[in-house]
Order: structure tokens, then C-alpha cells, then sequence
């Protein structure tokens, strides 16, 4: 009750009838808000913008908040006509895509109602209205686990904790109030994908380009983040990881393909960083084909996932500064959005293997690691030509699926790198 909202009554956000106003239940709520958070007809937050105004503006640039992205995806295979909102189709998009929509309550005071709703327990704690920064566990892995919340507590089989959870970093450290609020950098009326948000975290925000390897942070940051007791004392990343990787990058006279300035080399000039040092990660396979069989009913059918790790072509050009890059499988059926009246003319126009940044980052892992008398070639150039255990993307990884035109672009030649 001491905290600014404690000062506030019920009636503040949720509307309703003044306290002891009421002889009933029933009565008491009329009238009220179950999310006063939500956004109105006239694209405000009354419950809100009085204290946060400046956020609620915000907003409207924000792809947490308004979805573009995924109305993005859509349009682009739907041709040039294709236009999701304030068309026919904005219902369909509203009432299945858009469920996943969280409100500002629902990050910083209650669950996401996609994930069930409620308040949520941490720390032991039952927390009703506590307003509060979003919890990791309540909030973001709720709606994000099956992959980001996965990779970064190392739950995948074989796997291990992304070392900056191991740390103690979690999601609202790397990703701030002003990229999930909405940046308003974006170059016309708004971002198209999240890869395009200028306030997103980079690898270098924390990690100095040209470092090698790269595991040094700029002396302005945080750092005992990484060197726990203390400023001068041992970092995260143990001398025998470094030594290791001296002796990667040393042992292939053709490292210079990858690395700039020669041999010893700095950080690669046109390889993500995750290419190095991301995990396997899941990928869906063909699970979006609409089965419209009457006697079944309509659903999706669901096949299984795969854990996989792949290296392709880069197919962003949100993020085009690299060349080679880990790539996700997120399938498209031409008949996807059939129940919908909605036909994809374009299906083939962008490819299903997308840019990906698993968050699962660790110094030492396969890629890195070369065998004693062994070289950069036979350590990873020479993985299989295998959609399982194979690290670059073949012809092998789309045969056989309705999208395999739309990503021939993106396959890493048997060459590689001598053939580029």
C-alpha cells in the first residue's frame, strides 16, 4: 500500500462503481475492466497513459505490442493485393494469431492470459497487483519457452545452460524496457520484423569487435557480470578455453576464408557469432499443413521436431552484415490459412529457414573444439551431408517439402569454403 499504485483505489484502473456504492456482486461489476491495460477504440491506454504516457505512445512502434511481424509474414505470401488489417481477414488474424497477445498488465502485474492468467508465485511469493519489471520464469518463458526459454536454461538433451544464464543474466538484462516498449527508430510507419529494431541486443554490445577471441567486454559495462569476485579476478571463460581456441583458429592454413586479418584472426568478419558458439537447437519440420479431411475435423497436423544445428546462407536482410549464419526451419503450408478464404500466391516468395539466434551461447562447444591433429576442415567443414547430425544446410534438409524451392538459395555448397 506505501507504492505509488498502492496509493491508488480499485476504481483507478478497472472502472466500476465507486466502493460501498453497490448491494451486490452483480453490481459491483458493472461496468469494470477485467484488463484495464488493453488498448481502446481511440489506440490509448486509459488505465495507463496518465502516469506513462510517454510508454503508451511508444507502443505503437513495438511488434511485442502490435504484431507486425507476424501480419508481415502473412502478406508477403499473400500477394500484392494481400492486406490483413481492416480487411476480412482481420477477424481470422485477431482470433487465432493474435491470442498470443500479452497486455502491459499482463507483463508487469498478472500472467499472459495465452498461458493460462493469474498471478504469478515467485520467489515463494503470491503476487496480487504487485506491479513489478516482468519475471523471466512468469512472463517471458511463459510465452517464449518452447525455444528461447529451452536453450537458455539447457533443457534440450545433451545440452547445457547458456552461460549468461549460468550467470545470472536474464532476459530484461540484454533486452531493455525501451525494445519491448517500442524504440520509435524504425523507418516508416513501422518495423516489419524484430530483427529490424535498432534498440535489439547484439553480441557486440558486450563483446568489443575484433577481439579475439571474442570474449571481452568493454571496460564501461558491467564488468562483474563475467568476472564474479570482483574486477581483476577469474572471468567466466577459464585460459584453457582461450588456449583452445588459439589452437582452432591456428591449425587450418585457409582460416583467412572466414577470419579477418589473417591468422591468428579476430572475430569473423561475415559468420554470426552463434554460428561459433550456439548449441543444437529444435526445429519444426512440416507441422503447419492444414488437414481439412471432414471426417478428422480441421487442425493442423503435427509432426515431430527435430534437434538440429544449421548453417546456411544468410536469408535476413534485417541482419545482413553476416554471411553464413544459423538458420531455424519454420514451415508454411500453401494451405495454411485455407479456413481463412486466404490462398498464398507468393508461398514460395521468402524462404521457411530463417536467421536465428539461439540463446544457448557457450565459449567452448563442437565447432570450436578441433582434435588433436585434426584441422578446421575436419572438425566442421566435413560434417555429414545429414539433416540430423549435419551442421550445414543441404539438399538433403528440404527434399521432399512443399518450400523446398523457396530456400535452394540458402544451402551451403559441398565445397564450402573452398566452393563459396
Amino acid at each position: 500500500m506505501e507504492s505509488t499504485h498502492g496509493q491508488m483505489s480499485c476504481q483507478t484502473c478497472h472502472s466500476g462503481p465507486a466502493d460501498r456504492t453497490f448491494a451486490s456482486a452483480e453490481e459491483a461489476h458493472v461496468g469494470v475492466l477485467r484488463d484495464p491495460s488493453s488498448f481502446n477504440e481511440e489506440g490509448t491506454i486509459p488505465a495507463c497513459v496518465g502516469c506513462h504516457q510517454n510508454e503508451v505512445e511508444s507502443s505503437a512502434s513495438s511488434l511485442h505490442t502490435n504484431l507486425w511481424g507476424e501480419i508481415n509474414a502473412i502478406e508477403i505470401r499473400g500477394g500484392a493485393t494481400c492486406t490483413v488489417l481492416g480487411t476480412d481477414l482481420e477477424d481470422s488474424f485477431r482470433g487465432k494469431c493474435a491470442t498470443c497477445h500479452a497486455t502491459c498488465g499482463q507483463c508487469h502485474i498478472s500472467r499472459p492470459t495465452s498461458v493460462g492468467g493469474g498471478f504469478p508465485v515467485i520467489a515463494t511469493q503470491y503476487n496480487s497487483h504487485r506491479f513489478r519489471s516482468p519475471d523471466m520464469t512468469e512472463q517471458c518463458t511463459a510465452c517464449h519457452g518452447s525455444r528461447v526459454g529451452t536453450d537458455f536454461q539447457g533443457e534440450l538433451e545433451g545440452n547445457v545452460p547458456d552461460v549468461h544464464y549460468s550467470r545470472g543474466i536474464f532476459c530484461k538484462d540484454c533486452h531493455s524496457a525501451t525494445e519491448m516498449h517500442g524504440d520509435g527508430q524504425q523507418t516508416g510507419d513501422h518495423y516489419d520484423h524484430r530483427y529490424e529494431v535498432a534498440s535489439m541486443p547484439r553480441c557486440e554490445d558486450c563483446h568489443r569487435d575484433g577481439t579475439a577471441p571474442s570474449v571481452v567486454v568493454d571496460t564501461d559495462s558491467d564488468c562483474t557480470r563475467c568476472h564474479i569476485n570482483g574486477v581483476g579476478s577469474q572471468p567466466i571463460v577459464p585460459p584453457a578455453a582461450l588456449v583452445n581456441h588459439a589452437h582452432h583458429i591456428s591449425n587450418n592454413s585457409d582460416c583467412a576464408h572466414c577470419h579477418r586479418d589473417g591468422v591468428p584472426a579476430s572475430t569473423p568478419t561475415n559468420m554470426q557469432c552463434q554460428v561459433c558458439h550456439s548449441q543444437p537447437y529444435k526445429n519444426c519440420t512440416n507441422c503447419h499443413n492444414l488437414d481439412t479431411d471432414e471426417a478428422a475435423g480441421e487442425k493442423f497436423d503435427i509432426n515431430p521436431s527435430r534437434i538440429q544445428f544449421k548453417i546456411a546462407r544468410n536469408p535476413s536482410q534485417y541482419r545482413d552484415e553476416y554471411d553464413n549464419v544459423l538458420v531455424r526451419h519454420v514451415p508454411v503450408d500453401p494451405d495454411t490459412y485455407a479456413d481463412w478464404g486466404l490462398e498464398l500466391p507468393d508461398y514460395l516468395v521468402a524462404p521457411t529457414w530463417k536467421y536465428t539466434s539461439p540463446h544457448n551461447v557457450i565459449l567452448q562447444t563442437p565447432q570450436t573444439t578441433v582434435p588433436e591433429g585434426g584441422s578446421c576442415y575436419t572438425a566442421c567443414h566435413s560434417t555429414p551431408d545429414d539433416p540430423d547430425s549435419g551442421w550445414f544446410l543441404r539438399a538433403s534438409d528440404l527434399a521432399g517439402l512443399p518450400d523446398e524451392t523457396a530456400n535452394q538459395q540458402l544451402v551451403i555448397p559441398a565445397g564450402f569454403p573452398g566452393d563459396r
